[in-house]
Parts: C-alpha cells; sequence; structure tokens
C-alpha cells in the first residue's frame, strides 16, 4: 500500500507518493560516503531486496510519511540496517543532510523532521538492533 501525503491549496489537493520519498532516500544510500554501509529494512528488521537492488515499491510502502503538525514539512520515517563498525551518527547525519537538501531542492522547504529506525547491524549476519535517530529542521 503506497501512501501519500497531501495539502490543500487553493488550486485544489496537491498530492505527494511514498515512491517519491523512496527514490530520495535511496539516492541518499548510494552517495560514496554511504555506499554499502546502509540497507532499507521494514520495521520488523528484515532487509528489502539485496545488497545493490531493491524495490522502490516494496521500500516506499515501509515508509511514512506525514504532514508537520504544524503543516509547515513533512515527516519521514523508515527503518534501515547498517554496517557494523560504521559510525551510525556520520552516517545519518549523511543521509539526513541529502534527503533535507534534496527536498529543499524539490519542495522548496526542508522536512520538519526525519526518523531513522536502526533495526539491525550487518557483519557477516545481521544482528538486531533498536535504535532511533532523529533529526529535526527548523522551519525556513
Amino acid at each position: 500500500r503506497i501512501l501519500t501525503v497531501s495539502k490543500q491549496t487553493e488550486l485544489g489537493t496537491i498530492s505527494v507518493s511514498n515512491l517519491f520519498y523512496a527514490q530520495i532516500i535511496r539516492e541518499s544510500f548510494e552517495q560514496e560516503s554511504c555506499m554499502g554501509k546502509i540497507w532499507a529494512a521494514t520495521r520488523k528488521g528484515r532487509q528489502i531486496g539485496s545488497d545493490q537492488k531493491f524495490s522502490i515499491s516494496e521500500f516506499a510502502s515501509h515508509i511514512e510519511a506525514e504532514n508537520s503538525f504544524d503543516g509547515a514539512g513533512v515527516d519521514l520515517e523508515f527503518s534501515v540496517i547498517v554496517r557494523f563498525g560504521t559510525s551510525i551518527r556520520k552516517l545519518t547525519d549523511d543521509v539526513c543532510s541529502y534527503i533535507a537538501e534534496t527536498l529543499y531542492e524539490k519542495q522548496g522547504r526542508k522536512p520538519n523532521q526525519i526518523k531513522i529506525h536502526i533495526v539491525g547491524v550487518r557483519s557477516r549476519q545481521t544482528a538486531r538492533r533498536s535504535l532511533e535517530v532523529i533529526k529535526r529542521y527548523a522551519a525556513d
């Protein structure tokens, strides 16, 4: 089930699909600083797809996007698995910065909040984890 974020304007309703956000998030994983260190996952810790390829529509169904409480931006929430030994702070900073800058370029504003659930750490096998990283952005 692909969800959308909608906003009512004087011209009508504007809707943005989770596929839009899934594409941006996937691109953030493909940055040089993130490549091979972070993978899309379900909330329960299952990696979505293989290391290099995954279904955008499947990932989109595991992203939560909603208008922020004040209506000034969007709140994004998704789950990932990270590589063992990787700095979670640096990795999540890079991913969130890419997402925020790309949304600013495409929508004219940064998200209100990005919440990343780290549901696993991978070395030879994936060990379950339950960490949450939240980045909040001030309204422009």
